[in-house]
């Protein structure tokens, strides 16, 4: 089996030693059944009482965690899943487009996706400064596949203001 970091427990929720998750990937909780949390360097599996979803985050009992010491012992831990489970991150699919704008032309390839969960960004290489973009589909005008470009119509001033600091 392989794991795959999905996030990590950020603090405890309640007094009964449930925990909040904060994800980094997108997984399949219906399928389930254990999380892998690092503890002393090695992936030990947790498995799982209850699963819900929160305001910004996720909040997990796990078994044999019964009270907020035990839990707060989890806090700060990474957290993996078997990577089977894990869903495919389309945005991912855009690492190495060469983007191109409407107004300032080629500005370089795609060379991150940063999701924060409430508005992803595209990370481009341009020149020797790293320029950040909406990944918004009212900038995006055309998404050619299959020569790996993406056209773009960037806010007035937004790319300026990385390149004219």
């Amino acid at each position: 089996m392989n794991l795959k970091e999905i996030g990590y427990f950020s603090k405890t929720h309640g007094l009964k030693g449930h925990l909040q998750l904060q994800l980094k990937s997108d997984f399949d909780i219906e399928n389930c059944q254990a999380l892998f949390i690092e503890i002393n360097g090695s992936q030990s599996p947790c498995f799982i009482e209850e699963f819900r979803e929160s305001k910004n985050s996720f909040v997990v009992l796990l078994e044999e965690i019964n009270s907020i010491e035990n839990a707060a012992k989890l806090v700060g831990k990474t957290v993996s899943v078997d990577e089977k489970l894990l869903f495919a991150d389309e945005g991912n699919l855009l690492l190495g487009f060469k983007v191109i704008d409407k107004m300032k032309g080629e500005l370089g390839l795609i060379t991150e996706i940063i999701d924060n969960g409430i508005n992803p960004l595209i990370q481009i290489k341009h020149k020797d400064k790293d320029l950040l973009l909406p990944l918004n589909e009212d900038f995006i005008e055309k998404l050619d596949e299959k020569a790996k470009i993406l056209y773009y119509q960037a806010p007035e001033g937004l790319i300026d203001m990385y390149l004219n600091p």
